[in-house]
C-alpha cells in the first residue's frame, strides 16, 4: 500500500510539471553545475554518466550533520549505518569493508586495513558541493565499481573579504558552530573555515569534532593557478560494544549506551573511546587554455587513531586492550589534454596518472592481561596503486557524442605482523568506459554506455586470509570484484517547471566477497563466494510550478541478486548449520526494491521557505536465504528558514513522528531457542528539533 502511494503522488507531482514545460528554462539548476567527477570538466547535463549532485544549500537547507543524511536522498544509495556511518550504492557491498570510493578534492580517503569510510571526518559547513557517481568512469582506480563520491570543498570567488558565521542547537545537546573568511587581493585567493560540532547523541553517544580547511592560492593569469590546501580533523566519539542491541536490549534499553548484556546478565556494556585525527596538505596546479588543459595534486596525508575498548572492564578486563594506528598517505594525481577542432568534428584527448602509496603501522597491548599473545595484532601494511587512463571525447556536429576510455591499475599489498604472517601479493586490473550520446540542444541528452570496473579488497581481507583462511580461501585465491555496467541515460532541463535526470542500468559483479566458514564454524575471512546481477531504475525530477511552489524527486526500483554462489547460513525452521548453501536467485541483503523521496516546498513571501520530505524505503531481506525481512519505513522531515538581507534563521525537524530506525544485522539467518531471529540492532537516530542562525558578510 505505501509503495503504490509512493509512486501515486510522484506521478502526481510529474504530471502537472510535463504539461507546464516551455521555453524560458531558470538558469541556476544542478545539471547546469560544472563538474569535476570526470577526465574533464563539463556540466552536468553533458556528462555521460549516471551522476548526482548534492550542493551547500541543500546540505544547509536540510541539517545534515554527516554527509550520509544527504546521500541517503539520492537514488540507488542505501543508509546501511551500523557501527559507523555507511552507505550502499546499487546493492555492492561487503562486510567488514567500506563502500564507494571516498574523495576530498579528488584525493581518495583510506583510513586504516578495513578502509571503512570515515564519513564522520567530512566537516558539512566545509563543502562546497559532492559529485556522486554511481557507475564510476576510467578517471578513477580500483574500489570504483562501487561508485564514487567525491566531496569538494569550498573556495574563494570574489574580491575583496567576504565571511559567514553559523551557529545551530538540536536536540540530544547538539551544537554547530561554524566560522569561515574568504577573498581574492590581486593575484592571492585565500579561504580559511573553522568548525566545532559536538553531540550527546541519540543513544547519548557522544561525538565531538574539530576541524580547519585552509587554501591559499596564486594566480599565474587568468588561465593558471597554484594552490595549497590544508586540512585537518580531529574527531572521537564515545559508543558501546559496536553498539548492537539484541531483542530485549532494543525493546528495553533503545536509547542508553549502557545496557545489560542479556535479560539473566545484568553486567553493564561500559563505553569504547575512540579518537582520531587526519591531517592533509595537497599542493595543486591547475592550468585552463582555451585549447590545452592540465591538472594535478600531490598530497600527504597523515591518521591517528587511538582506540580503548573497554565495554567489559568491569566483569572481564582481560578482555580490554587499547590499539593505536598510525597511517602516511602520499598521493599523486595528473591529468592534461588538449582540444582539437576539425570542422564539424572537435576531438578533446585526454591523459592521466595516478600512484597512491598507503603506510600503516598498527599495535595493540592489552594493559590487564600482559601475558596475552598479541603477535597477530600487530602488523604493518603498506599498500601501492599505480594507475594510467586514456580518455577520448569526440563531438560531431555538436550533436553527436563518443566518450571512450581505458585504464590499467596495479595495486601492491604487503602485510606483516608478528606471527610472521606474510601477505606479498599484487593485482593488475584493466578497465574500460564507452558512451556515445546524442545532445538535442545544450539543455538536454541521452546516452548509453558499457564500462567494466573493479573494487580492490581491503588489505584486512589479506591479513584475514593469511591469518585464517586455510584451504577454503587461501590469500592467493582473493580476486578483485569485477563489475560490468551497461546503461541508458537521460537528462533535459526543460524549465523551471520541470527538469529530469533518469537512468536504466543493468549491472554484473563476478567475484563478490562474503563471510566464510569452516565446519567447526570457525571463520575463515573473507573471500570471493560468488557472482550477482543488478538491474534498476534511477529517478531525480524537481521543479518550480509557479512562484509559490517547488517539488523535488528521487525514486529509485532495483532488482539485485545473486547468481551463483554459496553461503554458510542457518536453514529455517530448523534452524540447522549449513555452510555451503546454494544462494543463486536470491536478493542481496539489505537493498531494498522500492525507495525514494518526494520533498515539497512553499514560498509564501519573500525570503521565506517552507519545506518538508517525505522519506520511502521498502522491505529488505537481513540473510542470505531471504528467509527474514525488515519492513518497510516512511519518515518525514520539516524545515523552514527566512533571509533577510545577510541573516538568516532556520528552524528544522528530523524523522519528526519519531519512527524506529536501525540497521539489522544476521547475514547467516541464525533462530534463537525460541524460534525467532537472532537479529543484532544497530540503532539509528529518532526525531530531532534544531534551530540556526547565519550571517553573511
Amino acid at each position: 500500500m505505501k509503495r503504490c502511494l509512493f509512486f501515486l503522488i510522484l506521478g502526481g507531482l510529474l504530471w502537472p510539471a510535463l504539461g507546464l514545460a516551455e521555453d524560458g528554462r531558470e538558469a541556476d539548476h544542478k545539471l547546469d553545475e560544472i563538474v569535476v567527477t570526470s577526465t574533464r570538466k563539463s556540466k552536468a547535463v553533458d556528462t555521460p554518466a549516471s551522476l548526482s549532485i548534492i550542493t551547500a544549500e541543500e546540505l544547509e537547507d536540510m541539517g545534515a550533520k554527516n554527509i550520509v543524511e544527504a546521500l541517503s536522498k539520492i537514488p540507488g544509495v542505501v543508509d546501511s549505518s551500523s557501527k559507523s556511518q555507511s552507505v550502499v550504492i546499487r546493492g555492492n557491498k561487503s562486510a567488514m569493508a567500506g563502500g564507494p570510493v571516498l574523495l576530498m578534492d579528488g584525493v581518495p580517503l583510506k583510513l586504516g586495513d578495513y578502509r571503512y569510510s570515515e564519513f564522520d571526518f567530512i566537516p558539512v559547513n566545509q563543502i562546497e558541493r559532492i559529485e556522486v557517481l554511481r557507475s564510476a568512469g576510467i578517471a578513477y582506480g580500483p574500489g570504483a565499481a562501487r561508485g564514487v563520491i567525491n566531496v569538494i570543498t569550498k573556495k574563494s570567488k570574489s574580491e575583496g573579504i567576504h565571511g559567514d558565521v553559523s551557529a545551530s542547537y538540536g536536540s540530544w545537546d547538539t551544537h554547530n558552530e561554524n566560522m569561515s573568511l574568504q577573498g581574492m587581493r590581486n593575484k592571492v585567493d585565500y579561504l580559511i573555515n573553522a568548525e566545532n560540532y559536538h553531540t550527546d547523541g541519540y543513544e547519548e553517544e557522544e561525538e565531538n569534532r574539530q576541524s580547519v580547511l585552509g587554501r591559499l592560492g596564486y594566480n599565474l593569469s587568468d588561465q593558471s593557478r597554484i594552490g595549497l590546501r590544508v586540512n585537518h580533523v580531529d574527531y572521537d566519539n564515545q559508543t558501546a560494544e559496536g553498539l548492537k542491541k539484541y531483542q530485549w536490549q532494543l525493546d528495553n534499553y533503545r536509547r542508553e549506551i549502557h545496557f545489560p548484556k542479556s535479560e539473566t546478565d545484568s553486567d553493564l556494556l561500559w563505553h569504547n573511546e575512540k579518537d582520531e585525527k587526519n591531517t592533509t596538505v595537497a599542493l595543486e596546479f591547475s592550468h585552463k587554455a582555451e585549447k590545452k588543459f592540465f591538472d594535478s595534486s600531490f598530497s600527504w596525508a597523515t591518521y591517528e587513531k587511538d582506540f580503548r575498548r573497554t565495554y567489559a572492564i568491569y566483569d572481564s578486563p582481560t578482555s580490554v586492550y587499547y590499539e593505536d594506528s598510525d597511517q602516511d598517505t602520499y598521493a599523486l594525481t595528473m591529468s592534461g589534454g588538449y582540444h582539437f577542432d576539425f570542422g564539424s568534428v572537435s576531438y578533446t584527448p585526454t591523459i592521466g596518472i595516478d600512484y597512491e602509496d598507503i603506510d600503516n603501522t598498527v599495535g595493540r597491548i592489552y594493559p590487564y592481561y600482559p601475558t596475552k599473545n598479541t603477535d597477530t595484532y600487530n602488523f604493518d601494511l603498506q599498500e601501492k596503486t599505480y594507475g594510467v587512463f586514456w580518455d577520448n571525447n569526440l563531438r560531431f556536429n555538436e550533436k553527436w557524442g563518443l566518450d571512450a576510455g581505458i585504464r590499467f591499475d596495479r595495486t601492491e599489498v604487503e602485510f606483516q605482523d608478528k606471527v610472521p604472517n606474510i601477505v606479498d601479493e599484487d593485482r593488475d586490473m584493466f578497465s574500460y568506459s564507452i558512451a556515445p550520446s546524442y545532445h538535442f540542444n545544450d539543455q538536454a541528452m541521452i546516452y548509453a554506455s558499457v564500462g567494466r570496473n573493479y573494487w580492490f579488497p581491503t588489505p584486512r581481507y589479506y591479513a584475514w586470509a593469511v591469518e585464517k583462511g586455510g584451504s577454503l580461501n587461501p590469500v592467493e585465491d582473493l580476486e578483485p570484484e569485477e563489475v560490468l555496467t551497461y546503461e541508458l541515460g537521460y537528462k533535459h532541463l526543460f524549465n523551471k517547471a520541470f527538469n529530469i535526470n533518469a537512468t536504466i542500468y543493468y549491472s554484473e559483479y563476478k567475484d563478490k566477497f562474503g563471510s566464510v566458514y569452516d565446519e567447526n564454524d570457525d571463520s575463515c575471512g573473507q573471500g570471493n563466494i560468488g557472482d550477482a546481477e543488478a538491474k534498476g531504475i534511477e529517478i531525480e525530477a524537481d521543479g518550480r510550478l509557479c512562484q509559490y511552489f517547488g517539488y523535488r524527486v528521487a525514486a529509485t526500483y532495483q532488482d539485485i541478486e545473486w547468481t551463483s554462489g554459496t553461503a554458510s547460513v542457518y536453514i529455517h525452521p530448523d534452524n540447522t548449520r549449513d555452510y555451503t548453501a546454494d544462494i543463486s536467485g536470491k536478493q542481496i541483503y539489505w537493498v531494498p526494491e522500492i525507495s525514494g523521496v518526494i520533498g515539497l516546498d512553499f514560498y509564501p513571501m519573500a525570503g521565506l521557505k517552507i519545506s518538508m520530505d517525505i522519506n520511502y524505503i521498502g522491505e529488505r531481506y537481513v540473510d542470505y536465504l531471504n528467509q527474514i525481512e525488515y519492513p518497510d519505513k516512511t519518515t518525514f522531515d520539516a524545515r523552514a528558514s527566512y533571509t533577510w538581507k545577510a541573516w538568516k534563521v532556520w528552524v528544522l525537524g528530523k524523522n519528526i513522528f519519531d519512527e524506529d530506525l536501525e540497521y539489522a544485522s544476521n547475514s547467516s539467518g541464525k533462530l534463537n531457542s525460541d524460534g525467532e531471529p537472532n537479529n543484532a540492532y544497530y540503532v539509528q537516530n529518532g526525531a530531532y528539533v534544531e534551530a540556526g542562525i547565519s550571517y553573511h558578510f
